[in-house]
């Protein structure tokens, strides 16, 4: 393995990622990029510069939108090597893309392993693998009842929820997890590290040594002080989605669905997810019986409109990335088969 393959990030929204990046940009070897999400809002978006105007009207959106995160999150050096390298660009190679924005863009990266903590990194999974054989991935997750304890807090008011529904949550949750456990199996462990989030808060001095192990690093003590950082006092801001990363660990935050979920939304989270808990060791609350019920499977679909009227989610999926650059990207949206085939009317 080369000594600065990158380290990524497997994880669920809401399940420890912020947090887990904190951690690991600690370590002295590391740099831990911030949640800018250049490779879900460039590499994701590729396929948008494809076709007869792609280059001319869709790159530009996308180089002002990752200009503006740029400048955000890694200040005026990582801009102006960022205007450089865009100048004379007319298309996005993707695994030239890739490197630069990780491993060269950022001040203080010279030298250090990576760790990219990026939201649905494992639809990018297959294209890691090529742009960067020498990677390792740590597989992260959580229970997804406080996963959803955690989901429900991030939008106010009767039936609030980030993912907009119950019955999306918990198959975002199954979506990712699957994913990890996919590249787990297919990869193997000398690739993948499997981390719970649960075990990490309890007993964080032999999870991260474990981490460090398979990413071929020393343990550093640094890691354990996480929040006295720098980057913890950027990425903390009080009330937002990141406000623990300023505190220390807490051992306690688990389990919180025994008190903060009514007993139907248990049920309807492991009749959704209780297989996958299972092979992650959660516990269902219930036996399988009551988890296979019909009525816990259609419930949620019934109240699916409703709690999607109430927060405002009324897309047929789940936003992936930035409202505005989708709308954006939508607006120059070009058809492939002239492009691919011609304009032969033999086709």
């Amino acid at each position: 393995m080369t000594s600065n393959a990158p380290l990524f990030l497997i994880c669920t929204e809401r399940s420890g990622s912020n947090l887990m990046s904190t951690i690991m940009g600690a370590h002295p070897d590391i740099f831990a990029h911030p949640p800018h999400h250049l490779g879900r809002d460039l590499i994701m978006n590729i396929h948008r510069t494809l076709g007869d105007s792609g280059g001319d009207e869709v790159l530009p959106i996308l180089r002002a939108h990752a200009r503006g995160k740029v400048e955000n999150f890694l200040g005026g050096g990582a801009v102006a090597r960022f205007d450089a390298w865009f100048a004379d660009r007319s298309t996005l190679p993707p695994v030239e893309t890739a490197r630069f924005i990780w491993m060269e863009l950022p001040d203080g990266v010279e030298g250090k392993r990576v760790f990219i903590k990026e939201n649905n990194i494992h639809r990018m999974l297959p294209f890691l693998i090529t742009a960067f054989p020498d990677a390792k991935f740590v597989f992260q997750v959580r229970d997804p009842r406080d996963f959803l304890v955690s989901a429900l807090k991030r939008r106010k008011g009767p039936l609030g929820n980030k993912f907009g529904s119950v019955r999306e949550a918990v198959n975002v949750w199954r979506e990712d997890n699957l994913a990890g456990l996919n590249a787990l199996a297919l990869l193997g462990p000398e690739k993948v590290h499997l981390v719970r989030y649960e075990d990490l808060i309890r007993d964080p001095d032999t999870i991260l040594r474990g981490i460090c192990q398979f990413a071929d690093l020393p343990f550093a003590q640094e890691m354990l002080e996480f929040h006295t950082s720098d980057h913890a006092s950027k990425v903390a801001v009080e009330g937002g989605p990141r406000e623990n990363i300023a505190k220390p660990l807490m051992a306690g935050n688990a389990r919180k669905y025994l008190k903060s979920l009514s007993w139907s939304k248990v049920r309807t989270v492991e009749a959704y997810c209780g297989d996958l808990m299972r092979i992650l060791g959660y516990n269902p609350e219930h036996g399988v019986g009551l988890m296979r019920s019909p009525w816990r499977a259609f419930w949620p679909m019934f109240t699916e409109p409703l709690e999607r009227l109430v927060n405002r989610q009324v897309k047929p999926h789940y936003k992936v990335g930035h409202n505005k650059l989708t709308k954006a990207l939508n607006a120059h949206a070009q058809p492939l088969l002239p492009w691919v085939y011609g304009d032969s009317d033999e086709h």
